[in-house]
């Protein structure tokens, strides 16, 4: 036998044995508070005076604890002739602070993005720090896209790398998509859009797969193409759609945001709920701070519910080899053939938000590969703390899994939770970032 074959028969029995020493699953991205963080409920979307809200932040606030939550955002339209971001708004969010020092407030605005006009609308969150104002105030003079008149329109290219370099400490803004479909011709539209505004700058984490407006006679204010289903945005809602194709396409976007874009409650215009009334975002936090909830709005860990149907929702996945199962917002490295056991753990309260008996009817994990999006329906039995398993085999192209809870309305639509994605790649795939 010559020497070059030789040669390469021990190249192929060397890579023989690595692939077979190597490790069956591995962590690719993995979070630090896993196992010991908390759970709290926030409202990331809504309005007060200071735009076309009828009520004062004060009033927000007080509602807000009522309702349950541990955190909102104040995000009042960015509009030139509103007056979001002025001293007078942080005025009155520092004043509220400092009457609610255990609940926490955060400051943004809700942006017209360029070259929309008022069309496109996204949330602005910016870390509580010496520059949050700042950072609001200019922002919203250079970047926003509402009456401009003769002036050159930025760009939202521009404007989100503009915003990733306003950092306060270790903390950057963060950006998501507000009610994503309401103007659009096709939900998929979202695609193109989150692809750039994502290729711009990495502070973009999403969009919010439940709009609010939810108490109104046309859920979400969805008044043009594109309809809600199930009181959430189609984008998220219907399988194969925005969300799983961008997940395919290797970007870890996150959807299970529920605010309620609170404006008014019991006006002859709107009736919206008041924050966590009924529309919940749950993040699962490594504190109860400004910060430790800006990590979990980047990391993904988080789910939204509406009607109080669940609480503690945590879909994860477990495969042998791992130091523990991944949970939403993670991505994890498996070889092909390996089993899988998918999971979602979950409490049913004994009340929803209307006081009535409370359940889930199913649970599906939604299962995105190369070859397209499936779905696969668990039944759930009884209340209480609750699990449900299914296990799957990894794909050699690698796939991405998230799962949704339904409890059945008879005369809908139905009341939903959302987790976000699982990502399970393939050995010498592209990542996270890599598309399957």
């Amino acid at each position: 036998m010559s020497q070059i074959p030789k040669m390469l028969l021990l190249a192929a029995l060397l890579a023989s044995c690595v692939s077979e020493d190597a490790p069956s699953a591995r962590f690719i991205v993995q979070h630090d508070w896993v196992g010991r963080g908390e759970w709290i409920a926030a409202d990331l979307h809504v309005h007060t005076r200071f735009s076309d809200g009828a009520h004062t932040v004060a009033e927000v606030v007080e509602r807000a604890r009522a309702h349950g939550c541990g955190a909102i955002a104040i995000t009042d339209h960015a509009s030139r002739t509103l007056r979001a971001a002025t001293p007078d708004y942080q005025a009155d969010i520092e004043a509220a602070r400092t009457a609610n020092p255990d609940f926490m407030i955060l400051g943004g605005i809700e942006w017209n993005v360029p070259p929309y006009e008022s069309v496109e609308h996204v949330i602005v969150l910016a870390p509580p720090g010496p520059r949050e104002w700042s950072t609001l105030a200019e922002f919203r003079a250079r970047f926003d896209d509402f009456d401009l008149g003769s002036r050159p329109k930025p760009g939202a290219a521009e404007a989100l790398r503009w915003l990733t370099g306003q950092r306060d400490g270790s903390s950057t803004p963060v950006v998501f998509y507000g009610h994503p479909s309401r103007k659009d011709g096709s939900s998929m539209d979202n695609v193109a859009d989150l692809e750039s505004w994502r290729l711009a700058a990495d502070i973009v984490i999403g969009f919010e797969g439940a709009p609010g407006h939810q108490g109104g006679d046309v859920v979400g204010s969805y008044l043009y193409t594109e309809k809600t289903m199930d009181r959430w945005d189609p984008a998220a809602a219907r399988p194969g759609d925005a969300w799983d194709t961008l997940l395919r396409r290797g970007n870890d976007v996150h959807g299970a945001l529920a605010g309620s874009d609170f404006h008014a409650a019991g006006t002859a215009d709107l009736n919206d709920f008041w924050p966590c009334q009924f529309s919940e975002t749950w993040l699962y936090v490594p504190g109860r701070t400004p910060s430790g909830l800006f990590r979990a709005l980047r990391a993904g860990t988080f789910f939204g519910a509406h009607g109080h149907v669940a609480r503690d929702v945590e879909l994860t996945a477990s495969v042998e080899g791992l130091t523990r199962p991944a949970i939403s917002g993670e991505s994890i490295e498996v070889r092909a053939g390996t089993a899988v056991t998918l999971s979602v753990r979950f409490s049913v309260p004994e009340r929803d938000w209307n006081g009535e008996p409370n359940r889930i009817d199913t649970v599906e994990f939604i299962i995105t590969t190369p070859a397209g999006t499936s779905v696969s329906t668990e039944s759930v039995i009884g209340p209480g703390r609750q699990v449900v398993s299914k296990v799957i085999t990894a794909d050699e192209h690698g796939l991405v899994v998230r799962a949704r809870g339904r409890r059945v309305v008879a005369d809908g639509p139905d009341l939903m939770f959302y987790t976000n994605a699982i990502r399970i790649a393939a050995p010498g795939g592209h990542g996270r970032r890599g598309r399957l």
